[in-house]
């Protein structure tokens, strides 16, 4: 008599199925270790992929055209500014660079003079200087910050002229992001509904309650942080130009760039607009209202309002309070971030953290037997009102070009069924 096969696959037993976790786990540690050279593009793409959807979504309501096209649409606008952009701001960068490095000497000259005489406050504190210490030891100094503003001007400029050189190596990196991107995007739900078919059924609805909350935390930080390095350094070059300070352009392009760094980026971005003020005070006509000393103190108190001004109004309003981190715990990412992952380390040190509380919030309360989301909805990431206005303005600047005939596909079926 023949043994008969069993009508279903047995079950494995829980040492088994802890044994091929385990083995699983290694071989994926082992794959990400060899291929760790292509983690910096896959993440690039990701966050890429993440940013343009709201644009791809806004082509779609807006021309009703298929999500395909408008994602062919919407990377034909990123393109264009990837061209655009570099060719239209490195140009004036480099040439307030060379100037600056050419009136370097000049501007020596000028903290030499400021320093003749003894420091005035408001009238009735005088600091005397020891003008004989004061010129052995700026005589020295003045060469080596010739030395050192000439070279690191000339390193820099060297950098903005290697970018046209080194284009062709580069192209194929941009390339994989941008191909990496657009299968992000154009297969985004396929891809996240195969990843929840990954996670057991029992955990299914906590896994969609967490990846949400990650979203929101994501979306709030990237999309609104690309809003607020526009803003601040649109604020930054118009008080500039009010002021007539030398050099508003770089400068406000700091004050943008500097803004991805958390905590420090303000600070690190004050620097320089306080030493073109000490130095060029003669330029602006404030400046020439007071003495260097003060048109310095006047910079360093513009950039505290904006930094404030930028707290308590934009961050909310933008950003809103979905971070919520201290700001030891900001700096001790940045400083971990920078460890591990350099640039990118330090520009997504917050949400990363932000991500990195939600998980292990989660798996605190479920080894404490509590509900992980006591006060979760599974709702969509609330859009803020500031975002929705900018929305419709790129709508109504970009996809004006796509109406039809003088009329939208929506107010021409309106007109036609009327």
């Amino acid at each position: 008599m023949t043994t008969q096969p069993p009508a279903s696959s047995p079950p494995w037993s829980t040492t088994s199925k802890r044994l091929v976790w385990l083995v699983l786990f290694g071989l994926a540690t082992l794959v990400i270790f060899r291929v760790r050279a292509l983690l910096l593009p896959l993440i690039m793409a990701m966050i890429l992929a993440y940013l343009i959807n709201p644009l791809i979504q806004l082509i779609v309501r807006r021309t009703r055209v298929n999500r395909l096209l408008a994602i062919a649409i919407a990377y034909l606008i990123l393109i264009a500014a990837l061209v655009y952009i570099p060719v239209s701001v490195i140009s004036p960068i480099v040439n307030q660079i060379n100037a600056f490095i050419q009136n370097t000497p000049e501007y020596i000259d000028q903290i030499g003079e400021f320093f003749q005489e003894p420091i005035v406050i408001f009238d009735v504190v005088e600091i005397p200087i020891d003008q004989l210490y004061l010129n052995q030891s700026f005589s020295s100094l003045s060469s080596t910050i010739v030395d050192l503003v000439q070279n690191v001007g000339g390193q820099t400029l060297a950098i903005f002229g290697s970018l046209a050189t080194a284009t062709l190596s580069t192209v194929g990196w941009t390339f994989m992001v941008l191909f990496l991107s657009f299968y992000l995007v154009k297969d985004h739900q396929q891809l996240f509904q195969g990843i929840v078919q990954l996670v057991p059924i029992e955990y299914q609805n906590d896994f969609l309650r967490l990846t949400r909350q990650i979203n929101i935390t994501w979306h709030s930080f990237l999309r609104g942080q690309l809003v607020l390095c526009l803003a601040v350094g649109v604020i930054f070059f118009v008080i500039a130009l009010i002021i007539d300070l030398p050099n508003a352009l770089i400068l406000a392009v700091i004050a943008g760039v500097m803004e991805l760094i958390p905590t420090f980026g303000p600070i690190l971005a004050a620097i320089p607009a306080v030493l073109v003020a000490l130095l060029q005070s003669d330029a602006s006509w404030v400046g020439q209202l007071m003495t260097p000393f003060w048109f310095g103190v006047l910079m360093a108190i513009i950039y505290g309002i904006i930094y404030q001004f930028e707290n308590y109004v934009l961050v909310p309003r933008i950003i809103g309070h979905h971070l919520k981190l201290h700001p030891l715990a900001v700096v001790i990412g940045v400083l971990a971030g920078a460890s591990i992952a350099g640039v990118l380390g330090i520009l997504l040190a917050a949400p990363v953290i932000a991500t990195l509380r939600l998980i292990l919030r989660y798996i605190y309360w479920k080894l404490t037997d509590q509900e992980p989301f006591p006060d979760f909805e599974t709702r969509p990431p609330p859009k803020s009102k500031r975002i929705q206005e900018i929305n419709q303005l790129i709508g109504k600047m970009i996809l004006k070009p796509f109406k039809l005939n003088g009329f939208t596909h929506k107010e021409k079926k309106r007109n036609d069924n009327g």
